[in-house]
């Protein structure tokens, strides 16, 4: 298991409430394309500093009602209480906070900056993906490709080096494809 495995294990996967009611089955479970979207991924300059980027990260989903504005602030509150815990990998954060926070639905955006973002002194951020998952498991397929797409550190630097979305797109579309079926 490599380092974003890891990191997304032991944040992302354990800090949702557990529920055991039911399982979705795979086929149900979103792919990565079907929740980053041409809507929801957003490229910008820059931003003053890493609240205002979760602020901007989350903005899609607020504005589609997916998530509350009380998520937007759980997940700054959660940063500032835990540390900047969400930078899972160099340049790349997942703020997230608990499902009864705030989030209707599941979903997730983008936020591709030009100039980084400090959520630490040693930690320069340049992608924001916001998390906003309604239990413990209907997000982790597209959580899976998220973390095949970026644990090659070339898809990263592509990613960070591009000022249009549709390249965001062709990698969001290739990962959501490749899974073993």
């Amino acid at each position: 298991m490599n380092r974003i495995e890891k990191a997304l294990k032991s944040n992302v996967y354990t800090h949702t409430p557990k529920i055991t009611q039911f399982s979705l089955k795979e086929a149900e479970k979103p792919v990565l394309e079907e929740l980053l979207n041409m809507q929801t991924i957003q490229l910008q300059q820059q931003v003053s500093d890493w609240k205002e980027a979760i602020q901007v990260a989350a903005k899609p989903l607020v504005d589609l009602g997916t998530v509350e504005e009380r998520y937007v602030d759980a997940m700054i509150e959660s940063i500032e209480t835990n540390g900047p815990y969400v930078v899972i990998t160099p340049g790349v954060a997942i703020p997230h906070a608990r499902p009864e926070q705030g989030v209707r639905s599941l979903s997730m955006s983008l936020l591709k900056l030009d100039e980084a973002v400090d959520f630490a002194p040693d930690k320069p951020v340049r992608l924001i993906i916001i998390l906003a998952a309604v239990d413990n498991d209907s997000h982790l397929r597209a959580l899976i490709q998220l973390t095949q797409l970026l644990n090659d550190p070339a898809n990263i630097e592509e990613i960070v080096s591009t000022s249009d979305k549709s390249v965001l797109m062709e990698y969001v579309h290739k990962y959501s494809k490749e899974e073993a079926e």
